[in-house]
């Protein structure tokens, strides 16, 4: 690895906060990272993606992307395709090597693993891992949707610190892994790719991280409009179509990361939407070249514009309005020709309130849109000066804008909380549904929309939640806590908070007390050793309740969060509740003929052990009680009798007597007060389904 490669990766170790100890493991995260973090997918999630760790299938990294969106995990993926959208679906497979070698036999067998990923399950040919099977899971649950989608690319990537230059056995290589994914009969020629790149498209595409979006283009056909007060410059446009792409799409032939992110609509799809079919009919038409008179135009805000040699580039920009246009336009690119024209609107401002008053004035909604639109910029900005001005722990940064910090080398991208990550989290802890966080965002913004965001909630709420994520991030990057457990998540923070707050009612969100309550899970999880300890007993809560963490239902549903919380309240599943209550109605009559020798001088009339027996068989099937008692409470109690003796049975039964009613009795009783106090509890709260 090169000096400039090593820094550029020390620097990624630094700012992801990694255990410095796994340079491969580090290696392999830094090289899912800089393959995917600049690609036009949005909620990308570094840790999610990473999942080599022996018998994976050649496999160190995996992401799918449905319509540009990073799907974490199974439960996000199910419900994003029962939303009912078409979808256009792009995997990536991605294999690193700290070696700088190119070795043929790695890439076919990552070849062959790719290709594993689309079989079906009995022909599969290499080895999963947990992790490769939940991805796996992940690509058959898109095959199933297959009638549903519009289009679907395979993206390879074997990835080495070296200098590669290709030979004949690469390109048959390459060429035989093509033609194994084709012949599973799910792609087309042109939507299956494999790159095999050395250290220079490594060091490109970190540096691309860091750089804010930025494009060059030509502008020709313009009208300066008048000065405005707070505005640096601003133009009215003609500017032909394929001009216009240049600022949109980068590269890679994509569309650029994050220019669409203060447009309120999303891009609604070609095949459902009615305009949008009449945008694709007029550019698929004769008429073509009148495109620009019947289209609304664009409208583009950015912090800068610079002119050179008759070359204009805009940086920090977005397109606030006309994101189906461009879709559109860039779906259907190979149909434009040079007579095709668009109107622009170009307003370059530093001024934050003049881009909302843009958004707002181009993006004219519904009522109910409109309001959300305003309470929801005016919190986001309250957000972002408290998280800027909140040092008192770990600092970060709220970005209410993809990419507004990606200029600012001083800040972790570990450290940065987005509007979706910054609902999940909250949502997970302030409202008890981490099984709607950790599904698609969709469902979430519809369950919670009124409860988040709201005016007068103490900051410090979101920077609680958001601080709380980081230490739990940070714990799963250096392996503090094992993978499968990756998406519980959102149930362990909540967990946590529970743990910390068990003895607390949750004060008004507008309220002082508020605040010390924030501070004070605060402080317990900014004590590195409490913080620890708190992560075991989630993780044990976890295991305890789900016992099968690769189930991939489990983390869906509201009847585990409720077992969840409960555990952590008396260490009891609902199973441990319901033997608890069977314990406590039949225990009496196990008890009643030691009270009575107890009581009478050892009374001869029953037989000592054959009762012994009965109440250890009754004891023995019921764990939770079980546990409760040393584990070798029976052979010692037999070791203590003298059968013969009276007064040996009326001690021996005293003990077994007090042991077993007054102590392990009334702890199930106290358990169960709090497990009935807890489903009461339940039952009158509005929970999330």
């Amino acid at each position: 690895m090169d000096i400039i490669l090593n820094n550029y990766f020390r620097k990624f170790v630094s700012e992801q906060n990694l255990d410095t100890s796994s340079n491969e493991k580090n290696f392999e995260k830094f090289i899912n990272y800089i393959c995917l973090s600049s690609k036009n997918i949005t909620n990308f999630e570094l840790l999610s993606s990473c999942v080599g760790n022996g018998d994976d299938a050649g496999i160190d990294g995996f992401a799918v992307s449905i319509n540009n969106r990073y799907i974490n995990n199974l439960s996000e993926l199910t419900s994003f395709l029962d939303t009912g959208m078409e979808f256009s679906i792009e995997f990536f497979f991605i294999q690193s090597k700290t070696s700088e070698a190119f070795s043929t036999k790695e890439i076919g067998i990552f070849g062959d693993g790719v290709a594993d990923m689309f079989r079906p399950l009995d022909t599969t040919k290499k080895k999963m891992n947990d992790l490769i099977i939940e991805k796996y899971n992940m690509v058959q649950k898109v095959l199933q949707n297959y009638e549903y989608i519009k289009n679907i690319k395979v993206n390879l990537y074997y990835i080495t610190p070296g200098s590669y230059v290709e030979d004949d056995n690469h390109i048959s290589t390459k060429n035989r892994i093509i033609e194994t994914l084709l012949l599973l009969d799910i792609f087309n020629a042109e939507d299956v790719t494999i790159h095999i790149l050395d250290k220079a498209f490594i060091r490109k595409q970190y540096e691309l991280t860091k750089i804010q979006n930025s494009a060059s283009f030509q502008l020709n056909n313009k009208i300066e409009i008048p000065y405005i007060d707070g505005v640096e410059e601003s133009y009215f446009a003609i500017m032909p179509i394929k001009e216009y792409l240049k600022i949109v799409v980068d590269d890679s032939d994509r569309i650029r990361r994050g220019i669409f992110e203060l447009n309120v609509r999303d891009f609604a799809g070609s095949e459902d939407n009615r305009v949008n079919q009449d945008i694709v009919q007029t550019i698929n038409s004769q008429g073509k070249e009148s495109f620009g008179l019947l289209n609304n135009g664009i409208t583009i805000v950015g912090k800068t514009l610079s002119k050179g040699q008759g070359i204009y580039t805009i940086k920090n920009f977005y397109i606030v309005n006309g994101c189906q246009t461009t879709n559109v336009l860039y779906e259907n690119r190979n149909q434009i020709t040079d007579g095709m024209w668009v109107s622009v609107k170009i307003v370059i401002t530093q001024n934050d309130q003049i881009i909302k008053d843009i958004v707002k004035a181009t993006n004219n909604q519904t009522e109910v849109q409109e309001i959300q639109l305003l309470s929801m910029d005016e919190y986001q900005e309250e957000l972002e000066s408290f998280y800027n001005t909140f040092d008192a722990y770990t600092q970060l940064y709220y970005e209410r804008r993809d990419g507004q910090y990606r200029d600012r080398p001083d800040v972790e991208s570990s450290k940065i909380v987005n509007p979706e990550l910054q609902m999940k989290c909250f949502s997970s802890i302030f409202l008890s549904c981490p099984h709607i966080a950790s599904r698609f965002v969709g469902k979430l913004q519809e369950e919670i929309s009124k409860k988040i965001f709201v005016k007068d909630h103490k900051p410090i709420m979101y920077y609680t939640s958001s601080f709380l994520n980081y230490k739990i991030e940070n714990a799963f990057n250096n392996e503090l806590i094992e993978q499968p457990y990756y998406k519980f998540k959102y149930h362990i923070e909540m967990i946590i908070s529970h743990i910390v707050w068990l003895t607390q009612k949750t004060p008004p969100s507008n309220s002082r007390k508020m605040e010390d309550h924030c501070l004070q899970l605060l402080n317990a999880i900014n004590d590195e050793v409490q913080f620890l300890s708190l992560l075991d007993k989630a993780k044990s809560c976890v295991l305890a309740v789900v016992k099968n963490l690769n189930n991939t239902e489990s983390n869906k549903t509201l009847s585990v969060v409720n077992e969840l919380l409960l555990y952590s309240e008396i260490e009891w599943t609902e199973k441990d509740v319901n033997q608890a209550t069977i314990f406590i109605s039949q225990i009496d009559e196990y008890l009643a003929p030691f009270y009575t020798m107890g009581s009478f001088e050892g009374d001869l009339r029953y037989n000592f052990e054959t009762n012994l027996r009965y109440l250890e068989a009754f004891i023995s099937d019921k764990s939770t009680i079980n546990s409760l008692l040393d584990s070798n409470f029976f052979t010692e109690t037999r070791n203590l009798l003298d059968d013969k003796d009276r007064h040996s049975r009326k001690e021996v039964s005293n003990q077994i007597y007090k042991k077993i009613h007054n102590d392990i009795r009334e702890t199930v009783l106290n358990k169960l007060k709090i497990a009935q106090k807890f489903m009461q509890k339940l039952s009158t709260e509005n929970n999330y389904n």
